[in-house]
């Protein structure tokens, strides 16, 4: 058997005779099953919520399509207008939950999880009435115990305090010159007492994530596979700076002093100012300021029309005798108002744009900031797929006034038929898997990164001539 074996094993023997190892095991088992019970049950409300509002559009068309069959006839159908008239058709679209959604809450609450569609809405407000509260300081600062916030905060603590004194402990001793003096090189002796931290230290954890996981949530198999190896990557770049510290350290007060301060470093202070950067040179757009903007436009365009309609002569063709000329003349406000409405809103699209490529981009800055956005990712709760399905709603929305129009032109009235099986239906659709398994490689490689650059240093100082000074 090889020192290194040697080494290995009995640090392992080591710290599986302590008895603080299955205590911290359960410690993490406990609060990440607590977690993910809180993260179950907020996607149990959420997914209730979004059957309540798919119950609401059926019981609309329900209501309708009975009113059509039982209702209406020849001499009272102005009353029905609602019902058989084209423009009031009354959809919804809805965001699905991700495939992991009791991982992490993460920016689904920043965002609207529905949007109400009519044919003639304006396209900046079908999700105003899913955004209530979403700006309210109490509601932004309220925080959730879900599972990333144990991996990202917690765990950290248990690794370090678990690896706190790899190396330190042998040079408060006095036994470092003892090891050194055996043929063992130091590089090989820490790199064996860290394997076997990260054996005992985030083999287990990564384990009783994966059976919470599948308990909770019941993911697919690559899914799971992904968040372990996400959390194992985190794990050991923890294992990897507490090795770091232990290297410059000369007591394991110093080696606790230095975990502390990295982890309040890497977790809270770099994120914090990640986001200060971000403010600063790609600051959100003002929804107050660009709701008032495309208010104005709105105005605007219907006193474009009224003017027209009150300068032109009476049209050249006879009324329609079903679909009263009035919804004709507001489908041309609507299509005025949604191309000044397009040109008002570039700047502020084009500025949300930017803040989410510098959020992107400073993901890198911090392996917790990588992990945390690849579960969310991993969830469906992250920023990029609430606004993919802000792009698909608005689509949809356009979809369903095309129908509206071709309706129109034909004089057409809907009829029980198309409640029935006739109206558009909206389904979100995923980001290709390329794509997102390419932006969790991104954030599994910030954290290889990381890794790389911790050992580069421990080894740099592993190899000077004299490491014991």
């Amino acid at each position: 058997m090889s020192a290194t074996a040697i080494i290995f094993r009995t640090e392992l023997l080591r710290m599986v005779r302590g008895r603080w190892l299955v205590p911290l095991w359960l410690a993490f088992l406990a609060m990440c099953g607590y977690a993910a019970w809180e993260g179950a049950a907020w996607s149990a409300q959420r997914s209730a919520a979004l059957a309540a509002i798919q119950d609401e559009e059926r019981e609309v068309h329900r209501m309708r399509r009975n009113q059509i069959v039982n209702e209406l006839t020849p001499e009272n159908k102005s009353r029905y207008g609602g019902a058989i008239y084209p423009t009031a058709m009354s959809l919804r679209a809805t965001l699905p939950p991700g495939e992991l959604p009791v991982l992490t809450v993460g920016q689904a609450e920043g965002y609207p999880m529905a949007a109400k569609i009519f044919p003639f809405v304006a396209s900046n407000t079908i999700f105003d009435e899913y955004m209530a509260g979403m700006e309210n300081p109490a509601v932004l600062a309220a925080g959730r115990c879900d599972v990333a916030f144990v991996l990202v905060w917690l765990l950290p603590l248990l690794i370090l305090a678990g690896s706190v004194d790899l190396w330190s402990f042998e040079r408060e001793r006095g036994m470092e010159p003892l090891l050194l003096a055996q043929p063992v090189t130091p590089l090989r002796y820490v790199t064996a007492k860290a394997a076997a931290r990260t054996l005992l230290l985030v083999g287990p954890p990564v384990l009783l994530l994966m059976a919470v996981l599948s308990i909770a949530a019941s993911p697919t198999p690559a899914a799971l596979l992904q968040a372990a190896v996400l959390t194992a990557l985190y794990g050991l770049f923890w294992v990897g700076f507490a090795a770091l510290v232990n290297v410059f350290a000369r007591n394991v007060a110093q080696a606790a002093l230095g975990c502390v301060a990295g982890w309040l470093v890497l977790v809270v202070l770099l994120p914090a100012l990640a986001l200060g950067v971000a403010d600063q040179v790609a600051p959100p757009s003002n929804p107050a300021e660009r709701t008032n903007v495309l208010r104005a436009m709105a105005m605007q365009a219907r006193a474009e029309l009224r003017q027209q309609s009150a300068a032109a002569s009476r049209p050249g063709h006879a009324p329609a005798p079903d679909i009263p000329d009035n919804l004709r003349r507001r489908a041309r406000e609507v299509e005025r108002g949604e191309e000044l409405i397009r040109t008002a809103v570039q700047p502020y699209r084009a500025q949300d744009e930017r803040r989410r490529w510098w959020m992107d981009v400073l993901r890198a800055s911090s392996p917790p900031i990588a992990f945390q956005d690849g579960l969310e990712r991993l969830a469906g709760t992250d920023a990029g797929r609430a606004v993919r399905f802000q792009e698909q709603a608005h689509a949809f929305l356009l979809q369903v006034r095309r129908l509206t129009y071709r309706y129109l032109d034909e004089d057409r009235l809907l009829t029980a038929a198309d409640y029935d099986h006739g109206m558009p239906r909206f389904t979100f659709r995923e980001a290709p898997a390329a794509r997102h398994l390419g932006a969790l490689s991104a954030d599994a490689g910030v954290m290889v990164l990381a890794l790389l650059a911790l050992l580069a240093v421990g080894v740099r100082r592993l190899r000077q001539a004299n490491p014991i000074e």
